[in-house]
């Protein structure tokens, strides 16, 4: 059987990507090429009205249409454009929309947040190395949003999708980012994400103990985890350590110290507040890293849906 191959250009809060994917039939699906424009179009989303500033349109813009050139080298059955909470909040979305189309000819799909969440569990359960995972709970942290899915027997029995993003608390919270944070600022940034989940559909179960983070987020502390790169134990003391370290570094100790990304180092300590938190709130004593996330789960989508067309 022919391999279906597949892109996905996933226009986050803080970063845009494309994902090649294939697979033979069914749902399972196996990574071909990743890229990443570490491009931010979340910066508007604590105005009021939300919006996408004229420069995050331009630059946004041009990074989907490069990605989308790459792409097209990639002899791609399909090829599917969609934003996530950025786009879905801003109340001039329509012009970026009409910008992608107008670069790359395709219609952007903005998922919503139970969309979202929805591909994200999907994704994670194409990850080999938790197969043996039955009993957990997904957070993937973007910019603009935190979606939170909980699985039993690797079933989805709830999700939420929250607007606690770390771009969206960073900007609400703090006036430097590149400054220390304050032990009032982390407080400030931890009471409105317990406050948020304690409104939620997504409550503390004695039974699952075990979270599953994907994300930029993740990724960057999967390689400050004990053993780096990893799917293994990551407990929540070493994550705590990790927070209390990175809020009392200003920005260029954090590039130097942790290695954290240039472009990402602004929000590193906001974001590592936010999923500490979320541990905290919902008992969970273990994490394992995933790199298969939203992108994953709608290639699976995708090829399922080529398999199907073409029985």
């Amino acid at each position: 059987m022919k391999a279906i191959r597949v892109g996905i250009i996933d226009i986050g809060s803080n970063s845009i990507k494309l994902q090649i994917a294939e697979g033979l039939g069914g749902t399972e699906v196996r990574h071909v090429y990743f890229e990443v424009e570490e491009v931010r179009i979340g910066e508007g989303m604590t105005r009021n009205p939300p919006i996408i500033e004229s420069g995050a349109i331009k630059n946004g813009t041009l990074a989907v249409a490069r990605l989308h050139s790459i792409a097209s080298q990639h002899n791609l059955n399909e090829l599917s454009i969609v934003a996530t909470s950025a786009v879905r909040d801003a109340h001039n979305s329509h012009k970026f929309v009409d910008s992608i189309r107008t670069a790359t000819g395709i219609e952007l799909r903005t998922l919503s947040g139970a969309e979202e969440a929805n591909l994200i569990g999907k994704g994670v359960l194409q990850d080999p190395a938790l197969v043996n995972l039955n009993d957990f709970t997904l957070s993937d942290l973007g910019g603009g949003s935190l979606e939170c899915i909980r699985f039993k027997n690797k079933v989805s029995v709830a999700s939420h999708s929250f607007d606690l993003g770390a771009v969206r608390l960073a900007s609400q919270f703090l006036h430097d980012r590149k400054k220390p944070v304050s032990l009032t600022q982390r407080e400030n940034i931890e009471n409105a994400v317990r406050t948020t989940l304690q409104r939620s559909s997504i409550q503390p179960d004695p039974g699952i103990t075990t979270a599953v983070f994907t994300g930029g987020t993740a990724s960057i502390l999967s390689q400050l985890a004990p053993e780096p790169g990893t799917n293994k134990r990551f407990d929540f003391i070493s994550a705590r350590s990790i927070r209390d370290r990175v809020s009392e570094m200003n920005f260029d100790e954090r590039i130097t110290n942790l290695a954290v990304p240039t472009k990402r180092a602004d929000i590193f300590p906001t974001a590592t507040i936010i999923l500490c938190e979320l541990m905290q709130f919902l008992g969970c004593e273990t994490i394992y890293f995933s790199f298969f996330n939203l992108r994953f789960g709608l290639a699976a989508e995708m090829v399922e849906a080529h398999r199907l067309a073409n029985l």
